[in-house]
């Protein structure tokens, strides 16, 4: 049987959110091959390949390519979806299913939030993938990638996952708790999390480049507990928020050990470099019998996907299967693991 949160959450996301008309893998394979398809047609790969071209050739086009393994996963993973052929032991772009994607993009309504996301791509984290493909490292907060998540994160259907996810770990019954928001980005989770809870909760913010938390500081609240301020507030103005910057190299985030309820991360998991390691600081920072309420990218087996090469691609990791996800949070001592609709993860600390 269905718990009340299980039930709200579903119903916040059915009746909100058009993209579930699509199962999330596959809803999510779909904007990644998109961010593939605008990245190669940016570069001038497509055009370029309207001819039968090798790897060596395509490498070549465009200059000093230094990651070849993932220039190969690029096209391997869109071939698998008949985006190219191989004639020869060439690759050829089929245009035909380029438009279909194209036209699937412009018309799906489950694809309109992600319009943010494709825009960033065509404008400017194209340059940012050429870079990782020619061997450096694309920085998250860079400005090719800090942009997207800025506009993306603070788009309405990611504030109604959010709230799905605080459905599932508890709802209302974790009002008065200590969150600890890992990866609070520009400042629109801590905002949705305080507002669900009425503001009627003690938040530490924590993300992992200066910038983003500074940012994060200055973000502005208009309401509280539903009232509207006289003039907004800074995040770093309210009493029962504080901000916490972590070196993503760090091996210990300095937070006392079992001092939070709740753990809350947010579309972290996929883009950290170290998910064992994030995921035991949180299991450490917790106290006995708190929750941890995780979203990330959860694909069926462990193959690699469209999905992994363009977490890959823009800087990220990649993806984890449910094995993986499930092992990560055992090996951290938490228990009571359920996932749901394939993107919603809560687990408790025994």
């Amino acid at each position: 049987m269905l718990s009340f949160g299980e039930v709200r959450a579903a119903l916040r996301l059915f009746r909100n959110v058009p993209l579930l008309r699509l199962w999330i893998p596959k809803l999510t394979d779909v904007v990644s091959a998109l961010q593939l398809i605008i990245c190669l047609e940016k570069l001038g790969v497509l055009g370029f390949t309207s001819t039968p071209r090798s790897l060596e050739e395509i490498s070549s086009f465009l200059g000093g390519v230094k990651r070849t393994d993932l220039l190969q996963d690029i096209f391997e993973t869109l071939k698998e979806l008949k985006v190219f052929r191989v004639v020869d032991g060439k690759y050829v772009v089929n245009w035909w299913m380029v438009e279909k994607f194209f036209r699937l993009k412009a018309k799906h309504p489950a694809l309109k939030p992600f319009n943010v996301t494709f825009q960033g791509v065509e404008h400017m984290a194209y340059r940012a993938a050429l870079t990782v493909l020619r061997g450096g490292k694309v920085d998250l907060t860079s400005p090719e990638i800090a942009t997207i998540f800025y506009f993306q994160t603070h788009h309405p259907v990611f504030d109604i996952g959010r709230r799905a996810l605080l459905d599932l770990g508890g709802g209302k019954s974790l009002k008065g708790k200590t969150i600890l928001d890992v990866g609070c980005g520009f400042g629109a989770e801590p905002v949705t999390i305080l507002d669900y809870l009425d503001f009627d909760c003690n938040l530490i913010c924590i993300d992992f480049s200066p910038n983003v938390v500074d940012e994060c500081m200055h973000t502005p609240v208009e309401r509280i507990a539903g009232k509207p301020l006289p003039s907004p507030k800074l995040l770093m103005e309210l009493e029962n928020v504080s901000f916490v910057t972590v070196d993503p190299s760090a091996e210990r985030w300095p937070i006392p050990d079992e001092s939070v309820d709740v753990a809350f991360t947010f579309s972290y998991l996929h883009r950290c470099d170290h998910p064992q390691r994030a995921i035991r600081e949180c299991a450490r920072i917790l106290k006995r019998n708190g929750r941890f309420l995780l979203t990330t990218m959860i694909k069926k087996g462990e193959k690699l996907t469209v999905t992994d090469v363009a977490i890959r691609l823009f800087g990220g990791n990649r993806s984890y299967s449910r094995r993986e996800i499930k092992k990560f949070l055992r090996n951290a001592g938490l228990e009571d693991v359920k996932i749901r609709f394939s993107f919603f993860v809560t687990a408790r600390k025994s």
